[in-house]
Formats: structure tokens, C-alpha cells, sequence
């Protein structure tokens, strides 16, 4: 094959790569709230969907990095590119909740395989001189996957099901295996042995693992549980005797060298951010979207949408701007979008337009897509044959960033629903103590609250059918008025019957029947007109009680609203520190001159 087309096939099989493995760490999120109600588990148990993915992949993405440089880089890629098409085969015929947790792990362990080859395969078909724009190319494909996930995912749920996020990988993947076959040549690391270090991989992965799972079940089993001071236990044992004996090996598993370039250094904590910062879109923003504001998927996928579409501009842009200047430049200006975004993001509302709210993804989106070359600026001054662990090292951040962001980010937000569901009961109950209703529908509307079921919704609806003890409506009203004015007929018509009776008696000493008749009929007329007037006025207190019992409904749902984003505000507040303290790192992710 022409070498111009081996590049440009070569190009096309690693941009499809970074895109399915990348978008398979955010296209689920939006899909979690379909498959839990699919599978009739909870959000808690479905979330891992999501995380096993991230999870294996940063975990895994440094051994398989180091693994494709000793045994062959090209083998090693279509064996996981033929794993990650198996995975997804899998997870779209999965039947159950547990087998599609466990094919994610299968596809988020292929995607580790596969990811940190990408690199160093740029390299060896395009020259070091040209690697730095191919690389840029492909690490646009991953952020333009990692920002269109929701949307794209939003459309396969709205014209399919949750299945078709999974099933379309399948010709991606075969395309790709085709390419990688034909245009890229087998290449090694020769500077290192052939031995796996076993020990480094157990340690590092047990490390990474349990630090994660400390993060997201840090709030559901209490940060001072034994098992979870277990867990930061085995995770700083893990990670120190990882570091100590990896230090002292000829060849390491993780090569802490790198880390002495600070452009290097600086690089690979500004991609972890970006791995950070696609959660807040893709995950945290996508509930509120769906859980809170009630939108579809397709719905939410158009707001979030906005995102991607900023990301396909900031990116050639930025790319452009990196090579004529300066990447430092490029990424300081993205982290501090992406910090102005958040900061946007806290001051959301319940009733916050979509073009708000669109408006925010577009500045989230944009200093996204020009933080995301930080890839390019933390391989630039990289030597040729560590390209390989230099990509599996970054992305592992990346990754890992992700995995982290999940599980904070989602582990705040659950605390925070939680206690704002607390907040809203609360206020729920005052609500209801203090309104004027009678005590069977209090009753009827406590136990709503307590438990919100059909069964008690209808209790609600019995209750306030009664006429019994339905108090009288509370002034200033058109309903007191009304029912005051009522009463004072009601009492009229009484006094009327009374009246009536009396007239009746004394008729009946008059012996002449008609005159009789016409007495007892004129009495039996009045106690109708009280009787009538009587349930007219018991009507008026029914209808206020009910125009009570939707205002006390209105107060609870206004509540709710709230409570629950306010809780979504304070998680982006945390997001927004977090982003804030990142931003000064972007200013060294690349050298005052290009080398």
C-alpha cells in the first residue's frame, strides 16, 4: 500500500479508536437512568456501569501500556480491539444488571489495551516531526467523543433503546481492526526487557481500585466505618509499596522519570482534570437534566450537545494557536474557562432557561476542547521510545480523573439529594400543620409524605371528600367571604324552618285543610331551603379545603425544586474548587521556547 495511504488510513483507524473507546466512558451516562428503570435496580447499583469502565481503564492503562512495548505493538492492539468488540456485543444482549456491569468491565479492560498504543503508533507512522499534529488530531476525536456522548446517546435511546449505544461499536470496530492491519507495521520499545512485572501491575491496581471505591461508598457506609478506614488502609499500603519497589527495579513498571519535565508533569495533571471535568457534563449535568427537570434523554442530549459543538471549535483552533505560540497559553486559557463554566453552573435554578443553560455547556465545552492539548503538550519533549508509557501514564490520568470525578462528584451530590430530601420532608410536614384542612386529610397527606405511593395519593383524594370536620376557610379569602355570607344564609334559612313550624302548628288549629296543608307545605320547603343552603355552604368548604390541598401540593413541589438544586448548585461548587486549583498548573504544561 502507497505510503500516503497507509498514513491516511492509519490516521482514520487511530482517530476511530480514541473516539469509541472515549465515548463509551460518557455515551452510558445519560443512558443510566433508562437502564436502571429497565433492569429495576437503583441508581446506586447502575452507576457502575459507568464507573467499572473508567475504573479498569486507569487502572489498567500503564501495565498494558508497558505490556504493548515489550510484546509488539501492533499484536497488541488487535487483540484488544477484538475484546472491546466482543465487550460490546455483550453489553448490548446483556439480560441482567450484574452481566452488563461485568461486559463493561471486559470492554473498559480492552479500551486499557488499547488506548496508550495510539501514541506511540502515531510515531512510528508519521515521524516524530508530524506525531505532535497527528496526536492533536486524535486527541480531538477523544474529546469530541467524550463531550457528544450525551447527545449522541440521547438519539440512539430516543430512536432505538439503551442496547443501540452498545451494538454501534460493533461496525466501528471492525473497520478499524481492518485498517489497523493493513497500515500500521509491528514496533517495540527496545530499550526494555521482555519480563511483565506481576508484582508492580497486583500492587498498582489494587492501590487505584481502592482508593476509588473509598470515594464513591465513602458517603453510603460513613468515611468513619471500620471497612472504609480499612480500605484507605490497603490503598496507602498498596500505592506506597508500589512506589518503593518500582523505585528500586532496573525497569520499572511506572517510569517516575518522566515526571522530572514539568512540561511533562504539568501536562498529565491538566489531562486528569479534563478526565475530571467531562463528569460534570456528562454525568452530574445529565441528572439534573433528566432527574430533576424531568427532560428525555434526546431532550437533554440537545442542551448538553452545545458542549461537543464548542469542543469541534476550540480544538483546531487551539492546536493551531499551540504550535504558532505557545500550549501553556492554549491550556491556561482552557482551565480557566472550564472554571468560569462551573462557576456558571452554581447559580443554576429550577426554572433556568434551556439557552442558559445551553449558554453554560458552550464556555464549559470550549475551555475543555483547549485543555484537552494538553495531550499533545505532554508527549512533545517525550523521547521517541518512551512515547508508548508516556501515552499510557497520561491517559491513565485522564482516565483516572474521570473514575475520581465519578465517584466524588457523584458521592457529594447523593449526600446532598439526601439531605435536601430531608430538608424538603421537613418543610413539607410545616407545610401541612399549618394549613387549614381537616384532620382525616392531614393524616392522609403526612403518610404522602412519608411514603409518596398511588395507595396514599388516593387515602388523599377519599379524605378530602368528606364533609366531616372540614374547618372553615381562612380569611382573607373570596372562599372565606363567600362561606361566611353562605353560613349567614344557612343560619336564615334555619331560623326560616323554625318559623315555618311554628306557622305549621298553629295552623293546624284552624280547621280548614287547605289552610293546614299549605302551613305543613310551607314548612316542609323551608327545612329543604336549610337543608340546601346547608350543603351549599359544607360545598364552599370542601372547595376551599380542596384549592388548600393543591396550594400545599404547589408549596411541597416549590420546595422540592429548591431543595434538590441547591444540592446540584453545591456539588458544582466543589467541582468549581477543584477547577480552580487547577489552573495555575496549566501555565507550566509547556517550555518559554519550542525545542
Amino acid at each position: 500500500m502507497h505510503t500516503k495511504m497507509k498514513q491516511a488510513g492509519g490516521l482514520l483507524a487511530l482517530c476511530l479508536m480514541m473516539f469509541i473507546v472515549t465515548l463509551d466512558s460518557t455515551i452510558t451516562n445519560i443512558a443510566l437512568p433508562t437502564i436502571t428503570k429497565d433492569f429495576s435496580t437503583t441508581l446506586a447499583t447502575s452507576n457502575w456501569i459507568s464507573t467499572i469502565y473508567v475504573l479498569i481503564l486507569s487502572v489498567f492503562m500503564i501495565p498494558f501500556a508497558k505490556i504493548a512495548d515489550q510484546l509488539g505493538r501492533k499484536k497488541v492492539m488487535i487483540i484488544g480491539l477484538s475484546l472491546f468488540g466482543l465487550g460490546s456485543l455483550l453489553c448490548a444482549l446483556a439480560n441482567s444488571i450484574t452481566m452488563l456491569i461485568s461486559m463493561r468491565a471486559i470492554q473498559g479492560l480492552s479500551g486499557a489495551i488499547v488506548t496508550p498504543i495510539l501514541i506511540p503508533l502515531s510515531v512510528d507512522l508519521f515521524g516524530r516531526q508530524k506525531a505532535n499534529q497527528v496526536v492533536g488530531i486524535v486527541g480531538a476525536a477523544g474529546a469530541a467523543a467524550a463531550a457528544s456522548g450525551p447527545p449522541i446517546g440521547g438519539l440512539l435511546i430516543h430512536l432505538w433503546s439503551w442496547h443501540a449505544i452498545f451494538f454501534v461499536n460493533i461496525p466501528v470496530v471492525l473497520i478499524t481492526l481492518l485498517l489497523t492491519a493493513l497500515c500500521f507495521r509491528e514496533s517495540f520499545d527496545n530499550t526494555i526487557s521482555k519480563k511483565i512485572d506481576y508484582v508492580g501491575i497486583f500492587l498498582l491496581s489494587a492501590g487505584l481500585f481502592l482508593v476509588t471505591y473509598v470515594l464513591l461508598k465513602g458517603y453510603d457506609y460513613g468515611w468513619g466505618s471500620s471497612r472504609i478506614l480499612i480500605m484507605i488502609a490497603g490503598a496507602i499500603v498498596s500505592l506506597c509499596l508500589f512506589v518503593v519497589i518500582d523505585l528500586r527495579k532496573q525497569e520499572p513498571l511506572m517510569e517516575f522519570h518522566l515526571f522530572r519535565d514539568h512540561t511533562f508533569l504539568s501536562s498529565t495533571v491538566m489531562y486528569f482534570t479534563c478526565g475530571f471535568t467531562v463528569v460534570i457534563s456528562s454525568v452530574i449535568f445529565n441528572f439534573f437534566l433528566e432527574n430533576i427537570r424531568d427532560y428525555t434523554p434526546l431532550r437533554a442530549g440537545y442542551i448538553i450537545m452545545f458542549s461537543s459543538l464548542m469542543v469541534i471549535i476550540a480544538l483546531p483552533l487551539g492546536s493551531r494557536l499551540g504550535q504558532q505560540l505557545n500550549f501553556r497559553w492554549v491550556n491556561s486559557i482552557g482551565a480557566c474557562l472550564m472554571a468560569i463554566g462551573a462557576l456558571l453552573l452554581t447559580q443554576i435554578t429550577y426554572n433556568m432557561s434551556n439557552f442558559a443553560m445551553a449558554f453554560d455547556m458552550a464556555v464549559l465545552g470550549f475551555g475543555f476542547g483547549l485543555t484537552n492539548l494538553s495531550l499533545v503538550s505532554a508527549v512533545q519533549y517525550i523521547p521517541e521510545e518512551k512515547a508508548g508509557i508516556a501515552s499510557g501514564m497520561v491517559n491513565a490520568a485522564r482516565q483516572l480523573g474521570t473514575c475520581l470525578g465519578i465517584a466524588l462528584l457523584v458521592g457529594i451530590l447523593n449526600n446532598n439529594v439526601a439531605a435536601a430530601t430531608q430538608r424538603v420532608k421537613t418543610d413539607a410536614y410545616q407545610i401541612v400543620e399549618k394549613s387549614s384542612i381537616a384532620p382525616k386529610v392531614r393524616t392522609a397527606m403526612n403518610a404522602t409524605i412519608t411514603h409518596d405511593s398511588t395507595a396514599n395519593q388516593a387515602l388523599v383524594r377519599m379524605a378530602a371528600k368528606q364533609s366531616t370536620n372540614v374547618p372553615a376557610p381562612e380569611r382573607p379569602s373570596d372562599w372565606y367571604t363567600l362561606h361566611t355570607d353562605s353560613t349567614k344564609i344557612s343560619d336564615g334559612s334555619h331560623q326560616l324552618a323554625i318559623g315555618a313550624d311554628e306557622l305549621a302548628s298553629g295552623l293546624d288549629n284552624i280547621p280548614v285543610p287547605t289552610i293546614t296543608h299549605a302551613g305543613q307545605t310551607v314548612a316542609t320547603s323551608a327545612h329543604r331551603l336549610a337543608a340546601k343552603q346547608m350543603q351549599l355552604t359544607e360545598g364552599i368548604s370542601l372547595l376551599s379545603q380542596k384549592q388548600t390541598i393543591h396550594q400545599i401540593q404547589k408549596k411541597i413541589t416549590n420546595s422540592k425544586h429548591t431543595q434538590l438544586t441547591a444540592a446540584f448548585s453545591k456539588t458544582f461548587g466543589i467541582a468549581l474548587i477543584f477547577l480552580v486549583l487547577m489552573c495555575p498548573v496549566a501555565f507550566w504544561t509547556d517550555r518559554r521556547q519550542h525545542a
